[in-house]
């Protein structure tokens, strides 16, 4: 009888090891579909922020295009004076003359009324009033983001509002008192 129970337990044993090793294997796929799951899972959140990120940017394109004929005239004649500097590389102290001439009214405005605003504080004014966006403006100034954020916050502390958001509808308020002649 002992050599039958040795072959039982053996038996046993191996039974116990081969069931041990299947169910380790059946966790191991497990652990890696779920891992092949979530993998697909965060590849479609991605592509679903990516699609949100596009449809953004296409509102922002469609509001722009949405704007008043008077004021898209005013912007695209803004535009295409910055482009004009920065293709001819033309100096800033080009570009701020140009715009100070054209926007002369408000921007004379804005100078009686905040007289601690500098020429750099009114060309962001000007440049955010013509619908430039902060990479815009950093790329027309070859300014760090940190300094414009910087600029707009004295900007905001220097004319008295309350947020660096309200700067642009500001900035655009002003600047509608006078539309450039095309």
């Amino acid at each position: 009888m002992d050599t039958l129970n040795i072959v039982f337990y053996s038996f046993l044993a191996v039974t116990a090891i081969l069931f041990i090793v299947i169910m380790y294997i059946v966790f191991k796929m497990d652990v890696i579909n779920r891992k092949l799951e979530t993998q697909e899972l965060q590849r479609k959140l991605a592509e679903m922020e990516t699609e949100e990120w596009r449809e953004k940017l296409l509102d922002k394109v469609k509001e722009k295009i949405a704007i008043t004929e008077q004021a898209h005239n005013r912007i695209t004649h803004g535009e295409d004076l910055v482009a004009k500097f920065i293709y001819h590389q033309q100096g800033i102290e080009e570009l701020s003359a140009e715009l100070f001439g054209i926007y002369h009214k408000p921007i004379s405005a804005i100078k009686k009324k905040y007289p601690d605003l500098t020429e750099l504080d009114l060309l962001v004014i000007c440049l955010l009033g013509i619908g430039m966006d902060n990479v815009e403006i950093c790329s027309i100034l070859r300014m760090e983001k940190r300094t414009l954020y910087r600029r707009r916050q004295l900007i905001v502390q220097r004319i008295g509002i309350n947020s660096s958001a309200n700067l642009e509808a500001f900035a655009k308020s002003m600047l509608e008192e006078t539309v450039p002649e095309a």
